[in-house]
Order: C-alpha cells, then sequence, then structure tokens
C-alpha cells in the first residue's frame, strides 16, 4: 500500500494543507480572539499593537531556522519531515503552556507576549520545514493548486479556531481556547507521524527504514549554503518579488491593530461578533482561494497577483474616503469581506511566486528568507501603528493601507519570471561546488 508523498499527490496535498492548517489554529487565536478581547477589556490600537508586534515577531526571524534545516538533516526519516514533526509537537505543547497565563483588564500583558512569541516560534520553524518539504515534493505544475490548498488550510485554521477560541475566551477564559487548539494541533501531529516523504523510509527515529539516495540529502556547510544563498537572493527578480510582498504586508501589520478596534470601537462588535464574522468571511475566502488554485496554474500567479493588489487597493482607498459608509454596517461588511477574499488571493499567488524564485539545493534557507522579511514588514506595520496608532484616525488607517497596496501592484507590473528561470539555469552550471540540481519544466507565473 501507498503511504508516502512522493507517491501519492493527494496524500501531498492532504498533509501539507494539514500542516498549514495547523499554523492557522493559533493564528486564530492570537491575532483574531484575543485582539478583540484586549479591546473589550479596554486596551486601545497601540497596546493591541504592542502584543501583536511580539507575538508576531518570531514569523519575522523565522529565517534563522532555514540554515539548521539545509544544514542538520536526518535523511533516514525523510528529507524535511523530522523538522516538521519535531516543530508540530512543540506547537502542541506550548499551547498547553499558553493555557496557564492570566488575561485580564488588570494583569500584566508581559506574560500573554512571552507565551504568545513561545506559540509562534513553534509555528514559525514549523512554516519553514513545511515549505520546505512543500518545494521537494511538489511537481512544477502542482504549486498553484498546492497553494491554494494550504492558503485555504491556514485561512480555514485561523477562521475556525477564531470563532472557536473568540466563544471560548468569552464564556471561560484563556485557558479553555488554549487547551482547544492544543488538542487540534495533536491530531495533525498524528498524522504527520503515519506518513512518509518517500518509500522505505522511518516512520519514526525507532523503527525500520532506510535513507533515499538523492543529492540533495548530503551534508554541507553553513559557508557553502550562505555561498549559494548569496548567489540566488540577490537576482533581480528575488529583489524585487521582496519589494513587492515587503510593502503588502506593511499593510497586514496595519490590519491586526485597526480592524478589530475598529470593530469594537467604530461598529459595536463584541469580542464573539467579531470572531464568527472574522470566520465566515475567512473561510469563505479560504473556499474562493481553493477553487481558484486551478486558475494559477493556467493562468500564471503573477496576473492573479495583480488583480488581488488592485482590488484589495480599491476596497481600502473607498473605506477610507468615503467614512459615510460606516454608518452603515451592512456596506463596511461588504468592503470587509472583499478585503478578506483579496487578502487570501494575494496570500495564495505570493506564495507560488517564491516558491518558483527557489533554488531547490537551498530551498529551505531561501524560502525561509522570503517569508521571514515577508513576516517583518508585518511585524514593521503592527510595530508603527503600536507608536501612533492612536494619533490616526481610521480614514486615515485605511487611505495609508491603500496606498501602500496600490504600490506594491505597481512594483509587480516589473516582474518576469523567465528571466530568473533562466538566471537560475545559468547558475547550475560547473563552478567548483555544483551539484546536480532539478530544475522548473513548467512556470506558473
Amino acid at each position: 500500500m501507498k503511504t508516502s508523498l512522493s507517491e501519492l499527490r493527494w496524500l501531498r496535498f492532504a498533509l501539507l494543507t494539514s500542516c498549514y492548517f495547523a499554523q492557522g489554529v493559533p493564528l486564530g487565536l492570537l491575532s483574531v480572539a484575543i485582539p478583540p478581547r484586549l479591546a473589550e477589556l479596554g486596551y486601545g490600537v497601540s497596546d493591541v499593537a504592542l502584543v501583536g508586534t511580539v507575538v508576531a515577531l518570531p514569523w519575522a526571524i523565522k529565517l534563522l531556522g532555514g540554515p539548521f534545516m539545509d544544514r542538520f538533516k536526518f535523511p533516514a526519516m525523510g528529507f524535511r519531515r523530522p523538522w516538521v514533526l519535531a516543530a508540530q509537537a512543540g506547537l502542541t505543547l506550548s499551547l498547553i503552556a499558553l493555557a496557564f497565563v492570566p488575561l485580564g483588564a488588570d494583569v500584566s500583558l508581559v506574560p500573554l507576549m512571552a507565551a504568545g512569541f513561545l506559540v509562534n516560534a513553534f509555528a514559525a520553524t514549523q512554516d519553514v520545514a513545511v515549505d520546505g518539504m512543500a518545494i521537494d515534493v511538489l511537481e512544477m505544475d502542482e504549486r498553484g493548486r498546492a497553494n491554494a490548498f494550504m492558503g485555504f488550510g491556514q485561512s480555514a485554521g485561523r477562521a475556525a479556531f477564531g470563532a472557536v477560541c473568540g466563544y471560548l475566551l468569552a464564556q471561560w477564559g484563556l485557558a479553555a481556547g488554549a487547551m482547544a487548539c492544543a488538542a487540534m494541533l495533536a491530531i495533525v501531529f498524528v498524522f504527520a507521524t503515519v506518513v512518509r516523504e518517500r518509500p522505505g523510509e522511518r516512520l519514526l527515529p525507532w523503527t525500520e527504514g532506510r535513507a533515499t539516495e538523492r543529492a540533495e540529502t548530503a551534508k554541507r556547510g553553513f559557508r557553502s549554503i550562505f555561498a549559494d544563498l548569496m548567489r540566488v537572493l540577490f537576482l533581480p527578480m528575488s529583489l524585487l518579488l521582496v519589494a513587492v510582498e515587503f510593502i503588502n504586508r506593511v499593510r497586514d501589520g496595519m490590519e491586526v491593530a485597526v480592524f478589530p478596534v475598529f470593530a469594537v470601537e467604530q461598529l459595536g462588535y463584541t469580542t464573539i461578533e467579531y470572531a464568527n464574522f472574522t470566520a465566515a468571511v475567512g473561510l469563505a475566502s479560504a473556499f474562493a482561494g481553493a477553487m481558484l488554485g486551478f486558475v494559477i496554474d493556467r493562468h500564471g500567479a503573477k496576473r492573479f497577483l495583480l488583480v488581488a493588489l488592485a482590488g484589495s487597493a480599491a476596497c481600502h482607498l473607498v473605506a477610507g474616503s468615503l467614512p459615510s459608509l460606516w454608518e452603515e454596517r451592512d456596506q463596511v461588511l461588504v468592503l470587509a469581506g472583499l478585503i478578506y477574499l483579496f487578502t487570501q488571493l494575494i496570500f495564495v499567488a505570493t506564495i507560488a511566486l517564491f516558491m518558483n524564485l527557489c533554488w531547490p539545493r537551498i530551498a529551505a534557507t531561501q524560502f525561509a528568507i522570503y517569508m521571514s522579511l515577508a513576516n517583518l514588514s508585518r511585524t514593521v506595520g503592527s510595530g508603527t501603528m503600536a507608536v501612533v496608532g492612536d494619533h490616526l484616525t481610521f480614514a486615515q488607517d485605511f487611505l495609508i493601507m491603500g496606498a501602500l497596496l496600490a504600490v506594491s501592484a505597481g512594483l509587480l507590473l516589473f516582474y518576469n519570471q523567465s528571466a530568473h528561470t533562466a538566471r537560475l539555469a545559468a547558475l547550475e552550471q560547473p563552478s567548483g561546488d555544483a551539484s546536480p540540481v532539478r530544475h522548473p519544466r513548467t512556470s506558473v507565473a
């Protein structure tokens, strides 16, 4: 019976989607349920932004994990799977620890920030490992669909557990929400333990199996990894896409602080109402993204991303230019729903483009750096709001976010995947340390 990712497309899609769902679970608790709860307890935009900045910091520095995953391996259990299992176990245990942290109007937010930081440290490590696995096991013509499903998984986890944790926080407190998340993540951990990357590998360290012979499993020094990294990171299209995503993610960081406080103060939402709304539009957006995955493979991620960035920019600019719309909750909800949809599409298309930039021999490190820079910009956005958030109006917030998205879309016009693929092919030419590298047969850009 076939039980390895390399043999079964549906299995690799299922595991990657499940792992991304696992990343979304703590995001639902930390970025959907807790912020409006803090607003209900009397904390302002700056306080909510400060918590969001500290808690999200591991996502900005997760690039530190990539070189270790490329350097230290246990091939008998798979190229990336051992790191996935270790990070998933740590993520589950850290959420159990979070259950013991107090949350209230008269308690320090430091324990919450510390525990949230730990949770996201394991979540970010798991993300690096899963992304490396995805680049390794997915065929080039599967990446659009796979990223659509992975994006769906993360958004579904975030939305579902945002709603669940919003209710649990309001009724029974943080402990109930954190334990519910831990239970879900334990299930995903079990799933990851019963599949292999390739036939014949070990399921667990003490079981029978052998490593698959492949060039990428050879041990390499940090100096060699760093040298290859410098060769590919500073290619023109690499730098351009980093700039596009950096600017877009600054808006994401602003959203984490602005949206929940706007919902509570301007629209009169409670924590449960906000969490339920976020869950509804999040799940709807996730389904839409999953269904449109084949469009990316057929028509190109660049075109897909450009439309999503422009659409989201328009929604933000309308919201900021016409504050009178805020008087009717239904009108705001329509704009918010569109923004969530475009955000999901941006996420799916951007991940596909970044995967196409990667050089397989250092894929974990390279992709981790891209995602870390993206998350760093999100931290920059939330950190900036921690300083100036209380001095801006909601209208100004929306206009700034719209302008950032418009600039990001403008830069994307200059992206050329074919030029980057040609440069990667040139890097493969023998130059002292050139091990065989598999390369794209097609492009989804």
